[in-house]
């Protein structure tokens, strides 16, 4: 099925709110505990993780609700509308610095952790099931995500490009730079609500996703139930080797990426020196970088499927980051030319990764003769959260065994080197090894048409010789 502009459009109106956020916390909130609240970094990594395995439950449990409520406003539609407020109010009390004991501090920051990745949950998971339900067509998914990848970039730009200007600014005006922060966060929730709203108003609801007439009330009575079927569905998706492989990836690519963004602030102030001005100019390079990729993309996905573009686009990313490793980066050039590189890597996952995760729902419903993409999508959103989880913790803890000090102007040689190695050759090893998993994903262009056409039969009633289908997907 085509989609009209319009629909592709609102679509990457929303996808504003996800990597605007997303970026946020990823770039800002480990610099601005351990900087400016005062945190260690070993505690701010582990709320931060914390947090993040809190988001991939909320995950799974949006998902799965998702899948199962149906009301006047859609299956989806509903749940990105009711978290656009407290998304945003969450994400100013997030980066608002208190005055309290530093217990009181660790409480606080834990709860707004828990508050955000609840909220982020609730609007993303309905959001990246609305792409699989939208179409069904294998290239119409990846044109939706190159939409959805704009929109992105744009979140991107706004989630970790504008703080370091508008920081900055508002502390030239006079504001402190707790002050400064506060204010930073509640102009960029209010952006992300106003995405949320204006994407989720205009897109409607698709006509081919099965569904009952009428709401699946959620009470006590049913929760036991519901939570068996959840524990159910994912094991029945698990046994999909696609899937696991698909999933695997995405793990090993994330976190790559989360601490390439949780390092890259250290990394320009504390190992090249860099002051405010041309550290937001590298900030601005890298959302932009990947859309030189996006046309490259689309024109080599008519002749390549999708798995053959994340290996050929996440090898050359990889490599480029351990060239760079070895010559170093000491200049200005040198830094951007490693956000254009990490930026055809950020490209290939964030347009290509949530198509190959659509594709499974076809393999899904043939193989189980269910349509639950809420559920399947919501492993994507829990591999962000476990990959994340995994990233911060690890650039905490390597930042504290190495000796930093967030009070320090110089740093140790020791913090230094390994600030380099978590923006070098740390996320190349991980995205190596996401290459060799999508190796091993089994879904072509050409597989995936039969499996789409089996589906169609299979929809109509027609029995379907799923043998075949198994040796290849399971």
């Amino acid at each position: 099925m085509k989609l009209s502009l319009k629909i592709k459009t609102a679509y990457g109106i929303i996808a504003i709110a996800d990597q605007c956020l997303y970026f946020l916390y990823g770039t800002f909130f480990l610099f601005f505990t351990t900087t400016v609240v005062g945190l260690h970094p070993g505690i701010a990594g582990a709320i931060a993780a914390l947090g993040a395995i809190w988001d991939a439950l909320s995950s799974a449990i949006i998902g799965f609700i998702s899948d199962h409520t149906h009301s006047r406003f859609g299956k989806r539609r509903m749940f990105i509308l009711c978290a656009s407020i407290p998304v945003a109010i969450v994400t100013t009390l997030l980066f608002t610095a208190i005055q309290a004991t530093m217990t009181m501090k660790i409480i606080y920051y834990t709860c707004m952790t828990l508050l955000f990745w609840t909220g982020y949950a609730s609007f993303f998971i309905p959001f990246l099931a609305w792409g699989a339900e939208l179409t069904e067509d294998y290239n119409e998914r990846t044109r939706l995500r190159s939409f959805a990848y704009v929109g992105n970039t744009l979140g991107m730009a706004v989630g970790a490009v504008i703080p370091t200007i508008f920081v900055d600014y508002l502390m030239n005006m006079g504001r402190t730079q707790a002050q400064a922060w506060h204010g930073t966060a509640a102009m960029i929730a209010g952006c992300v609500f106003l995405s949320l709203v204006i994407g989720a108003w205009i897109i409607k609801e698709p006509g081919n996703v099965n569904g009952q007439s009428e709401n699946e009330k959620i009470t006590l009575n049913t929760f036991w139930q519901m939570s068996r079927d959840l524990v159910k569905g994912f094991t029945e998706i698990l046994k999909l080797k696609s899937l696991r492989f698909v999933i695997y990836a995405s793990i090993l690519y994330l976190a790559a990426n989360t601490i390439f963004v949780a390092d890259r602030l250290y990394f320009y102030t504390y190992n090249m020196g860099l002051d405010p001005l041309s550290i937001t100019a590298l900030m601005a390079i890298e959302p932009f970088a990947g859309m030189v990729f996006v046309p490259i993309l689309i024109t080599t996905g008519k002749k390549l499927d999708k798995r053959s573009q994340y290996m050929i686009g996440m090898t050359i990313c990889g490599m480029s980051l351990l060239i760079l490793r070895v010559i170093g980066t000491t200049n200005f050039a040198e830094a951007a030319f490693m956000l254009v590189a990490f930026g055809l890597g950020a490209i290939c996952y964030w347009q290509l990764m949530p198509a190959m995760i659509y594709d499974v729902c076809e393999v899904d419903e043939l193989i189980n003769g269910k349509q639950r993409q809420g559920t399947i999508v919501s492993l994507q959103a829990m591999s962000e959260s476990i990959s994340e989880a995994v990233g911060l913790i690890l650039l905490g803890n390597m930042l504290q065994w190495a000796g930093f000090d967030g009070n320090a102007s110089v740093q140790p040689k020791e913090a230094l080197l390994w600030v380099e190695n978590a923006f070098t050759l740390i996320p190349a090893v991980f995205m190596f090894l996401s290459v060799y998993m999508i190796y091993k994903y089994p879904i072509t262009r050409k597989v995936f048409n039969k499996v789409l056409a089996a589906v169609e039969k299979q929809r109509q009633g027609e029995e379907i010789e799923l043998e075949k289908f198994k040796k290849i997907l399971m």
